[in-house]
């Protein structure tokens, strides 16, 4: 069985997820990574990223009702080595729980709890299917990433599908004409420390207003609903 870090005293943390998001045209992102390597160091600043992310919903389908409200999508992380993907001793496997964005329309930034447990040991999916759990659907992101005044990450890939489930040598490009995913991120600890966090992102993205236009994204595009039919 897999194991999860434990935390003495005191349940898994939740953390507060504010974000902006942006397309990318492929012509613009060779300006915005120098950009990005001005404003955060240098070319070593950079780090590499390949993540295979699978959605699971429960097995059993809760009936029709508020309950449902209380049903959740996990996502199971799993963070490999970009120069040997297909080495697994070599992963790290991040359970990760999304709960539902603040419908408040007037925040800087797109704002959600988030629950995050690495597993150390065994199987990562064999122990969310021991959790009830069933798979929905996988995805690849592959970039890179840079971390602006040790708060802010700004991550850039490319969202690549499988053509077989569970085998990453198998992707393609999901947008044939090579544009990037752009996503800010900054983790608020507490409820607190949102409303600042907000206000900062929103003069952090027009750092990049040349290159890319980032967004608050509509709530109703980040909630964790389950797609039961």
């Amino acid at each position: 069985m897999a194991a999860g870090k434990k935390h003495t005293g005191m349940g898994i943390p939740m953390h507060y997820e504010c974000s902006l998001h942006g397309i990318l045209t492929k012509n613009n992102e060779p300006q915005l990574r120098t950009r990005l390597e001005a404003l955060c160091g240098n070319t070593e600043a950079a780090h590499r990223e390949l993540h295979h992310e699978i959605s699971c919903i429960p097995c059993v389908e809760t009936p029709i009702g508020p309950l449902r409200r209380e049903d959740h999508m996990l996502r199971l992380r799993i963070e490999l080595d970009p120069t040997e993907p297909s080495n697994m001793e070599k992963s790290k496997n991040t359970v990760c729980m999304l709960g539902h964005p603040e419908p408040r329309s007037g925040r800087g930034a797109s704002v959600r709890p988030a629950i995050y447990a690495q597993v150390f040991s065994g199987n990562a999916p064999q122990f969310l299917s021991l959790l009830g759990y069933k798979f929905h659907s996988e995805f690849v992101r592959k970039g890179y990433w840079f971390l602006y005044r040790n708060i802010f990450k700004v991550i850039v890939s490319q969202i690549y599908r499988l053509g077989e489930q569970g085998d990453i040598q198998s992707v393609q490009e999901a947008d044939p004409s090579g544009s990037w995913v752009i996503q800010i991120v900054a983790d608020a600890s507490t409820q607190e420390q949102v409303p600042r966090l907000c206000e900062q992102l929103d003069e952090v993205k027009n750092l990049f207003a040349d290159y890319v236009e980032l967004v608050v994204v509509d709530h109703a595009f980040l909630e964790n609903k389950i797609p039961y039919s």
